[in-house]
């Protein structure tokens, strides 16, 4: 019995270091993508400040400059402005669809609702800028439908793991009962003591894997909660590995479900008009 606490025990340290070692590489990459995120936004102001101050440099040198230009001159400094405008425009895409691509939906919407009030303060064609407000009207009703069926099924994934995760719960409560009961009895220990200990070590060894597959549930939880969907499928591939290890019926039904999980299609990202409308 002392060998086998010392193999447990050894087994629940390498697990620890595992999971730690995988919690780690995560929390890396969400680090990564929010460091991603705060370069666009400061790229995004510097931009806004650029087109502040190119429109000062407008604004005094038409002060300076009261005599009417000519019909070329009025011709090309519109041409001027839209083409120091268009990148603006295109930088708040940017964010729109990097917050979409993280699911951070709520900054998704406020980036395209920040360019809807921006747009008038542009220098932009009156037919394109029209187009814009009727694209960006567009966007957001798409984007809302969008979000809403998002959230929808990320609450289902999260229902199914929940109750996947209580099955195995109950499965260690089983097992610990059964257990107990078959050590109740001094004589039945006595006698059958070679029968007992050999199950209760194949007992140990299940509810730790059941364990195990609880905690990587728990990620996968996670993962769907913030969007995460390269994090979610990596955590549902580890709970089924650590589930094979389990040769039962049981163990095996929880696989075919976690696949299910894994192979359910999500809500496609959808595609700006915004976007497509300036090229």
């Amino acid at each position: 019995m002392k060998k086998l606490f010392i193999v447990f025990f050894i087994l629940s340290l390498a697990w620890i270091a595992k999971l730690s070692y995988d919690l780690f590489g995560l929390n890396s990459a969400q680090t990564e993508l929010t460091q991603n995120l705060k370069q666009l936004q400061q790229q995004n102001a510097n931009l806004n400040d650029q087109m502040v101050a190119l429109k000062r440099q407008v604004a005094t040198g038409q002060a300076l400059s009261p005599e009417t230009p000519n019909k070329g001159t009025v011709q090309d400094t519109p041409r001027a402005d839209l083409q120091d405008d268009l990148p603006l425009v295109e930088q708040y895409l940017d964010l729109v669809e990097f917050a979409l691509q993280q699911q951070q939906y709520a900054m998704a919407m406020e980036k395209l609702n920040q360019l809807s009030n921006q747009l008038e303060h542009l220098e932009l064609a009156p037919a394109l800028l029209g187009s814009l407000n009727q694209a960006i009207d567009k966007d957001r009703e798409v984007l809302k439908q969008f979000i809403n069926n998002r959230l929808v099924q990320q609450n289902k994934l999260k229902e199914l793991l929940q109750q996947i995760d209580v099955e195995m719960e109950k499965e260690i409560q089983v097992q610990h009962q059964h257990r107990a009961t078959a050590q109740s009895s001094f004589w039945q220990r006595w006698i059958q003591i070679e029968s007992v200990e050999k199950p209760s070590a194949v007992l140990m060894q299940r509810n730790l894997v059941l364990k195990e597959a609880q905690l990587r549930l728990l990620i996968a939880e996670n993962s769907v909660q913030q969007g995460q969907q390269v994090a979610f499928q990596q955590a549902l591939k580890s709970v089924i590995e650590v589930l094979a290890q389990l040769p039962d019926a049981q163990s095996k039904q929880w696989i075919q479900r976690l696949e299910q999980i894994k192979a359910a299609p999500q809500t496609p990202t959808p595609q700006l008009n915004t976007r497509t409308l300036i090229g």
